[in-house]
Parts: C-alpha cells; structure tokens; sequence
C-alpha cells in the first residue's frame, strides 16, 4: 500500500507539450510558438483572432494542438490529433502526428517519430515552454538572438527581443482575455533599460492614437514591471479589445 501511495505522490500531471511533439522539435529551434486548440475553440479568443490566422487554422479541425519551431531560415510546425489523414500542406509522421516544414527539418521530425525518442525532446526553450503551455491558449517563447518574421510596427518588437536573453508571451481567457509578457535580461540594468523603453512605448502609443480612444485607453491599461533582470508586461482586456490591441501591427 505505501508503496502504491509513493508511486501516486511521484505521479503529477501530464506535461502540457506532449512529449511525442516535443521530440521532433530540432535542437536549433530559436523560437517556440503554441496553441492549445481544445481550448481555443471554446474560447472568446477564437473570435477574435485575424482572417490569416483563421484560415491558417482552417485545415486543423481535427487537431487538439499546434506547435510550431523556427530559427529564421528553417521551421516546423506539428499538430497533434484524431487524423483520419494528413491535413492540408502536412504529412503523417506516426498515428496522430502530423508535421509541415523545411526539408531537413521534417526529415529530422520524421526520423525522430519513427524512433519513438520522445526523450529527445528536451531544451531550454521547451523548459521556458512548458508552464505557458499549461497556463494560456497561445504562448510564444524566443531566444533574444532570435529574429521575428516582422514588419511595419510590429519590427520594434525585434529590437525589443535583442535586448533579452529570451522572451515569452501568454494569451488565455481569464475573466475576459489576460496577457502576459516577460523579457529575461542578462543584467539588471539591462532590464532597467528595457522597461523603461517598454513605458516610452506605452505612453507614445496611447499619445499617437488619441484619434482611436478604444486604443489609447487599452494601452493606458498595461501594467509593466521589473524584478531583478525580468521585465513583465500584463494586460487585462475583454475579447474585442483585441481586434483593437492588431490594429497596432
């Protein structure tokens, strides 16, 4: 009996990134993007999301989760689920697993399934991954020396990531839609200068889009602090703010 007990202390739950994804991710990986689309499809979120992401989407109906690596030039992204056949663009790497990609990285992704080496699947950026998977629909972690596939406005989010070590950013419902953002810097003062061009940011876009006070009033709501060398960023909005929140990029 007590050893039974024992065995269901040690026993938590189930990691939130299914270990048999997380062995194809390739060990250059510089950013980490998910999607928990249970979740998704019964969130205000759904709604909310941009026509591209919508039809981005479309060909995953039968998935339950998309998570998608990339380091610039090469990129992944893998879907697990009930597939009766590969989705659209995608091919069956084991039962349930799907994948769409650079070359070398879906003949890495496939060798790797056909291993079974689910133990592969282990990195500094899966760590960093694992509770945002657990806690929002989408999440997205990035090496600092990585570089978005950006433009227009959104470019300055590039320039805000060099200055980390790395980044995250979660998005969930939560008594409407919550944010959260962090940037690890490698010194506090670091840190220091980020957030205070975080402020700058904030202040200089709600001052910009005074002619759009659904905006100005969204970005006045954003919160930002510092911890030693971390810089958090936290938003509370309601579902439609977030078509607000895209007009920006």
């Amino acid at each position: 009996m007590l050893v039974s007990l024992g065995a269901g202390c040690r026993s938590g739950p189930p990691p939130a990134i299914d270990p048999a994804v997380a062995a194809c991710v390739p060990p250059g990986a510089a950013v980490l993007a998910g999607i928990d689309l249970v979740r998704l499809r019964s969130s205000p979120l759904q709604q909310q999301l941009p026509p591209a992401a919508t039809a981005l989407l479309e060909p995953l109906r039968q998935a339950d989760s998309l998570l998608v690596a990339a380091n610039g030039s090469d990129y992944l992204a893998v879907s697990r689920g009930s597939f009766r056949q590969a989705p659209a663009g995608a091919t069956l790497l084991a039962p349930g697993l799907a994948a769409a990609g650079t070359s070398a990285w879906l003949r890495a992704a496939a060798q790797r399934a056909r291993q079974r080496s689910e133990g592969a699947g282990t990195s500094a950026l899966l760590e960093r991954a694992e509770p945002l998977a657990a806690a929002g629909e989408i999440w997205i972690v990035a090496a600092g020396s990585a570089t978005l596939p950006v433009s227009g406005n959104a470019a300055n989010l590039n320039s805000l990531l060099h200055t980390t070590e790395y980044a995250t950013l979660s998005i969930r419902s939560a008594n409407g839609i919550a944010l959260d953002a962090a940037g690890v810097c490698g010194t506090s003062d670091a840190a220091r200068r980020l957030e205070g061009t975080l402020r700058a940011f904030a202040s200089l876009g709600a001052a910009a889009n005074k002619r759009q006070p659904s905006v100005a009033a969204l970005l006045k709501r954003i919160q930002i602090s510092r911890e030693d060398s971390a810089v958090h960023l936290a938003l509370q909005a309601q579902p439609a703010d977030l078509a607000e929140l895209f007009k920006l990029f």
